[in-house]
């Protein structure tokens, strides 16, 4: 048998078959874990699809005896394919859930509610004079502007604190808390998930087209797990989306934690507010 003919025979497919799921279960089970931390919105749908993609593989060695006849009975072949078709179904039914939980969390866990919450407390007049883009806010000043803009603005908060605390601490009910923590949940995005974290303030400027105040309380911590040039060119940029929208950042921070020319930097783009 010739080489061609060796390539286009149905044994040497399903021998490449096999070859090429084993391989990708291999892959998979050795990527899972980074994965899940990486995305854990989403882990559900990885081991979905992974489970699936092992089911389908056993379903291919009941198949394969079809493709070696010379080497099993007929009957033995009939059993191995009806088995076979049984498991496919199996797939067919994990493949669909894989894919139904990925867009339930893309629906659910991706996008960030806007809510508009008048809280008690927040009467500093000034705050409503914030122009639009980002401001640096001492802490024992962050709580009443925060608070002040609310009654004018729907809100976010971004915090190293859980939500619960977070909101128990500012006297909020309804307003959305994304926690920055490697800890798998809702509304949980990891703190070197940048881009992510980036993409959902932005969408959250974005809806209904009217401004927004987002208080981040913990870029001390993103600077930790990012290095403080990443963080910075990742502030400059939401800076720029809350210019565009009429938007505030509230950027919590103290000049002690930070050194010289990382302040002047700092201070250079995002004015601190005195008021």
């Amino acid at each position: 048998m010739g080489i061609i003919q060796i390539l286009l025979s149905a044994e040497f497919n399903e021998t490449v078959t096999l070859i090429i799921n084993i391989a990708t279960v291999a892959l998979a089970v050795k990527f899972r874990k980074s994965f899940r931390s990486t995305y854990p919105g989403v882990g559900k749908f990885y081991d979905a699809l992974l489970l699936a993609t092992i089911v389908w593989f056993i379903a291919e060695c009941f198949y394969a005896p079809g493709y070696f006849s010379d080497y099993f009975s007929e009957e033995f072949i009939e059993k191995s394919e009806l088995i076979a078709d049984n498991i496919w179904i199996v797939f067919q039914l994990l493949f669909f859930y894989a894919f139904a939980s990925l867009f339930g969390a893309l629906i659910n866990n991706y996008r960030v509610e806007v809510v508009k919450e008048v809280p008690k407390g927040g009467e500093n007049e000034s705050a409503l004079m914030l122009s639009p883009g980002t401001h640096i806010v001492f802490p024992e000043k962050a709580k009443e502007l925060f608070l002040s803009l609310l009654k004018e603005y729907p809100g976010l908060v971004i915090s190293r604190t859980p939500p619960e605390e977070i909101k128990r601490r500012l006297g909020l009910k309804r307003t959305p808390v994304i926690w920055i923590t490697r800890v798998e949940g809702k509304s949980h995005v990891s703190p070197t998930r940048l881009e992510y974290l980036g993409h959902l303030v932005v969408e959250f400027f974005k809806e209904n087209e009217t401004p927004k105040v987002v208080l981040i309380d913990c870029i001390e911590y993103l600077a930790i797990e990012n290095g403080f040039q990443q963080v910075f060119k990742f502030l400059l940029n939401l800076k720029d989306y809350a210019s565009v929208t009429d938007s505030i950042i509230l950027l919590v921070t103290s000049r002690e934690v930070w050194k010289d020319r990382e302040w002047k930097l700092l201070t250079r783009e995002f004015p601190v507010v005195e008021g």
